[in-house]
């Protein structure tokens, strides 16, 4: 992603301790602003010194000190998401006001949030929440993960997490996101990458057509778009915008989403380690629809050392997601999760026409893994890949099914970790 090319203005003190934050990573320091005699191997201007043209130059100014100094600087013509606070305590710090039609905006590490109802609000906590945890994390030593996902494992989980002797499912998916996050399941978790990997495995074909691939919002030209598309950032998940009229599109809001999702390692927020290393990307797929059915139903194949053991079967995303486990041949479970319930009749939910052909093409794409999710739709009789999970939901869930997280586990034999694939 590309780094913000900013100033830094502050005190000797609150420089000291800006430049010993990690939060710093995150921007292209190209001068201090301070009236102080600072000594840092960077250039040191006196605030009075900077000319005015100079301000619309940068991507933004961090101010380190009183939020009062940045009065003289918006007095001086700096715009409102050029101001980036920081505060020792807190790492990046929130101002804000209103526009001119009245709505609440609020700034934060020079992103601009518009916030008009509940939505809008619960996203901009969610980010600030985000970046909070982000710089928790990366003020951390890598030795202190495995204290920190034991915690978190406890407080959702409600029991303690033996990183030397995991045994139940969700406990090995844990170990494998501190200790098994390999080069190839970067790549594989990125949503761009991962297409040339599927098209050299099972075919081009399987692929959902690809509208555009951007590093930035301002890049995309959205007149060279179709009236249908979607929009995703690469590097997580519940990253994605669904555009079904152009007309209507809220673009502004697309814009403030995507570039806080870009402003986001992913990775920190669960130590889901594997994910730190994708370059952050926006890219657009064609708009898939399955006839009249308001969502696509998604088929997510579990695989253990290859082999397949459950189908999950998703459904009604919009209204009320709705998961379903299947066995091999398509029979249906009495596996359920705690945090998406299962259908009225899932008896009655037919087996997709493709099912033979998505197992073989899962198994290919599962081979060399100790564990991976492999994803796939059924649409208009023709199967599409989604994508390839290694931590699903972070390990962070267990089951209404009495001993599913006990057997599942029996399956993953988190020892066997030196296939060829996962060493390159």
């Amino acid at each position: 992603m590309h780094k913000k090319k900013v100033l830094v203005h502050g005190t000797a003190d609150s420089l000291q301790k800006f430049f010993a934050d990690a939060i710093s990573r995150d921007f292209e320091i190209v001068a201090v602003l301070s009236e102080d005699n600072v000594s840092i191997n960077l250039e040191v201007l006196k605030p009075q010194d900077l000319p005015r043209f100079n301000y619309k130059l940068l991507d933004g100014i961090i101010f380190t000190g009183d939020r009062a100094v940045a009065d003289y600087f918006l007095k001086q013509g700096l715009e409102p998401r050029k101001i980036i606070l920081w505060d020792a305590a807190k790492g990046l710090d929130v101002f804000g006001g209103r526009d001119k039609d009245g709505v609440q905006v609020a700034f934060i590490g020079g992103l601009e949030f518009h916030i008009r109802n509940e939505d809008d609000a619960k996203f901009f906590n969610q980010t600030l929440w985000q970046f909070q945890t982000q710089r928790y994390v990366k003020n951390l030593s890598p030795q202190a993960y495995p204290a920190i996902v034991a915690q978190t494992f406890q407080r959702i989980m409600g029991k303690p997490l033996d990183f030397n002797n995991p045994r139940t499912f969700t406990e090995k998916l844990n170990w494998l996101k501190v200790y098994d996050a390999t080069p190839i399941k970067s790549r594989l978790a990125d949503k761009y990458l991962v297409r040339r990997w599927v098209a050299d495995k099972i075919g081009q074909e399987y692929l959902i057509p690809l509208l555009g691939v951007w590093d930035d919002f301002d890049d995309i030209n959205f007149d060279e778009l179709p009236n249908q598309f979607v929009l995703k950032c690469n590097h997580g998940c519940g990253m994605n915008i669904i555009v079904r009229d152009k007309k209507t599109f809220d673009k502004q809001q697309a814009r403030e989403k995507l570039n806080a999702w870009l402003a986001l390692d992913f990775s920190t927020l669960f130590i889901e380690s594997h994910y730190t290393r994708i370059k952050r990307k926006i890219i657009a797929e064609k708009f898939m629809a399955n006839g009249n059915l308001p969502d696509l139903i998604d088929y997510k194949f579990i695989c253990f050392h290859g082999k397949i053991v459950y189908c999950q079967y998703l459904t009604d995303r919009s209204t009320g997601l709705k998961l379903n486990y299947f066995d091999e041949n398509w029979n249906v479970t009495t596996v359920e999760r705690n945090d998406h319930p299962r259908s009225d009749h899932p008896e009655k939910i037919r087996r997709p026409k493709n099912f033979k052909l998505m197992k073989k093409l899962a198994t290919k794409l599962a081979e060399g893994f100790a564990f991976v999710r492999v994803d796939f739709y059924e649409i208009d009789g023709r199967i599409y890949f989604g994508e390839m999970t290694f931590t699903p939901g972070a390990g962070n869930f267990y089951y209404k099914s009495a001993g599913t997280d006990e057997y599942l586990g029996n399956f993953l034999r988190s020892e066997e970790h030196t296939s060829e694939l996962q060493s390159r």
